[in-house]
């Protein structure tokens, strides 16, 4: 092995030496391009270990897996019409007869209020250009959520593949594509993951989003994302039948996503460019690359924003007798990103957080409404706001499909349904209160439950030792404490979020 190794040095020693050579005969180049043409050449007669072993083994037979349809994670209809809990016999501020333990006075915490710069309505916020890098060859332009990026590429990109599927086909394009000189931008995806501070599904997308814009068909889009994806370290795996598919594993289950299973694994065509839906037998190789192992952690906290252009939005709803106004402020690019994202588990959506700016709105217009006042009634009219505040419709009667929304999403959409508002009441009150918090999922509906400091009369469950106040934010007007009918009496999974 020693031997090989040096012989392999000699050989990339030599054809470096006669690259040189060939370029110092050409006194019309600058000092620039005399390096550069030496080193593309250098490396273009030069593979990497794992990338010859690599294609040897893609020129080998593949293997046909069948691919499965995506799965929904509750089947059962939701309720269409939601019923409205009776009025309280006594005002919710009353004392209460019943003894129990009292429930303390809530203290709210605030965060520092994000804030636009002067004279700057939301609707007209500045667009952040980051600056581009110095780049002196071809490179693709993108706007990324709002972010103004510049990528570069090389000749061997366009043309990724334009052959008919097939494991030589596929070999050749990648052998191509590992002697090209994909360096700088594979240096430049690394150092936009860090400064936007993507996740693995932010990532995932910016490079399709980058192969759709260097590419010329959607063969060659993907070829160069899986080839980008693998050198990023993901276990991004290709299979074919009459076109090219892209597939990753993910840390968590993804739902209404086509997959196979492979080694125990689940490969899942991910909507990275739109919907993928594969039928019946698809090929794929057995052995991953041996850099290529990370799947898509969707458990990751998620910490990129989109910029750009700000919406606002003012929900209505009626506290006692008094009319409550909440404003809130979004960057309308971030929706287009969660948008983005193929459904996940239920837990996932309760704790992917807000951007700071609405989150502090939100704090700031909340909190004189919870200030001074009991845990349960606070709780109350928290409940109270995401209950009326909101038009309910199923996911079927807004997007003809199963839909959860992120909280975000929760705030802009016209119309959300149970898990929506779930998600968002449970990350109300672990941001305002900071009470523990899960979900229950029954089948057909979402409600909430929440682990109160002193006793709370009405329904509850024991969790873990623990005993949590059932708090339906779907229900109309129903306080801490009571179930839906339709309900009532069932044994719902309980979701740990909070």
């Amino acid at each position: 092995m020693k031997h090989i190794f040096r012989l392999t040095l000699i050989t990339t020693g030599l054809a470096a030496c006669t690259a040189a050579l060939s370029v110092i005969a050409n006194p019309g180049m600058s000092d620039y391009e005399r390096w550069r043409a030496a080193t593309q050449q250098e490396f273009q007669s030069y593979l990497d270990e794992n990338d010859k072993a690599f294609i040897g083994f893609l020129k080998q037979r593949w293997e046909p897996v069948d691919t499965e349809s995506g799965e929904e994670e509750d089947k059962a209809p939701k309720p269409t019409e939601i019923p409205e809990a009776p009025p309280a016999d006594t005002p919710t501020d009353a004392p209460d007869t019943t003894a129990k333990e009292p429930t303390p006075v809530v203290t709210v915490p605030v965060p520092t209020p994000t804030r636009l710069p002067e004279n700057t309505t939301p609707e007209t916020a500045p667009r952040k250009v980051r600056p581009a890098p110095q780049i002196t060859g071809p490179a693709a332009n993108l706007d990324f959520y709002g972010h103004a990026l510049r990528l570069p590429y090389n000749k061997a990109m366009p043309r990724a593949f334009s052959s008919k599927p097939s494991s030589d086909a596929i070999a050749t394009a990648w052998e191509a594509l590992a002697r090209s000189d994909f360096k700088p931008a594979l240096e430049q995806l690394k150092a936009t993951k860090t400064s936007l501070l993507l996740s693995d599904w932010a990532t995932a997308r910016l490079v399709s989003d980058y192969a759709q814009a260097v590419t010329r068909n959607a063969d060659s889009r993907i070829m160069l994302s899986w080839f980008m994806l693998v050198k990023l370290g993901y276990d991004a795996r290709l299979a074919y039948n009459d076109r090219l598919y892209l597939l990753m594993p993910a840390d968590d289950d993804v739902y209404g996503v086509t997959y196979f299973t492979l080694g125990g694994e689940r490969y899942y065509a991910l909507p990275l460019n739109g919907d993928v839906r594969i039928a019946g037998k698809v090929y794929t190789y057995g052995k991953q690359h041996e850099t290529a192992s990370r799947p898509v952690a969707f458990k990751m906290p998620e910490r990129f924003n989109g910029e750009g252009a700000i919406r606002k939005r003012t929900l209505s709803y009626q506290e006692g007798d008094k009319v409550v106004d909440i404003v809130v402020t979004y960057p309308v690019e971030q929706i287009n990103y969660l948008n983005s994202m193929p459904q996940l588990n239920l837990p996932r959506y309760p704790i992917l957080d807000l951007p700071a700016a609405t989150r502090a709105e939100l704090t700031m217009q909340l909190k004189p409404l919870l200030q001074g006042h009991s845990e349960e009634v606070a709780v109350n009219r928290l409940l109270n706001f995401v209950q009326n505040a909101f038009e309910y419709q199923t996911d079927e009667q807004q997007f003809n499909a199963e839909n959860y929304l992120f909280p975000l999403e929760t705030l802009h959409y016209s119309a959300s349904d149970c898990e929506d508002r779930a998600a968002l009441f449970s990350l109300l009150v672990h941001d305002l209160l900071r009470l523990p918090v899960v979900l229950l999922d029954y089948p057909g509906h979402v409600a909430a439950a929440v682990e109160f400091t002193g006793r709370v009369n009405g329904d509850s469950i024991v969790y873990n030792g623990r005993q949590y106040t059932v708090t339906d934010p779907t229900y109309i007007n129903a306080r801490a404490g009571m179930t839906m009918p339709q309900f009532a009496g069932q044994s719902p999974d309980v979701v740990e979020v909070f």
